[in-house]
């Protein structure tokens, strides 16, 4: 009698076991597999305030800005990746790593270009009041200290 008891709970626990780990498994996969959406994308939008076939427009711009931008990053990475070998590499001269310095910059002026572009465009679709919205968030964003955080205090 005591080991159907136990059986029992064995199998109970095991029940219960997989059936979490059905749930968990369904929901991972609920999830949209694509990358996730650009952080903001949505914020401009709401911040601004913009409705109607204008707040369409706003969200294709961003599409293609966020697309073209994804592509000159990972350029960009590449381009450093490749001269940050050139470290161990005795063979290449100094033309082929300011070749390599200009590709960077290249793509650089690239990215600004087409975000000045981007925030062109939008700014088109703005009303004079989101003008002015748009405009704080820009400051905003350029005003804020890099990657690393502010400065640190100066040495005595």
């Amino acid at each position: 009698m005591k080991s159907t008891r136990f059986y029992k709970i064995v199998i109970a626990t095991l029940v219960v076991i997989n059936v979490t780990t059905l749930v968990f498994l369904w929901m991972t996969f609920q999830r949209p597999m694509g990358p996730p959406p650009h952080p903001g994308r949505m914020d401009l939008v709401e911040r601004l305030g913009v409705e109607g076939e204008n707040r369409t427009k706003i969200l294709e711009l961003q599409d293609e800005h966020f697309k073209r931008k994804d592509s000159l990053v990972d350029r960009g990475r590449d381009l450093h990746e490749r001269l940050y070998r050139f470290f161990n590499n005795n063979e290449k001269d100094s033309s082929d790593v300011a070749q390599l310095i200009d590709q960077i910059v290249e793509n650089q002026r690239e990215t600004e270009q087409m975000t000045f572009d981007h925030f062109k465009a939008i700014n088109i679709l703005c009303s004079p009041a989101q003008q002015k919205i748009l405009d704080e968030i820009i400051h905003n964003v350029f005003s804020r200290p890099g990657p690393g955080g502010p400065p640190p205090p100066p040495r005595k």
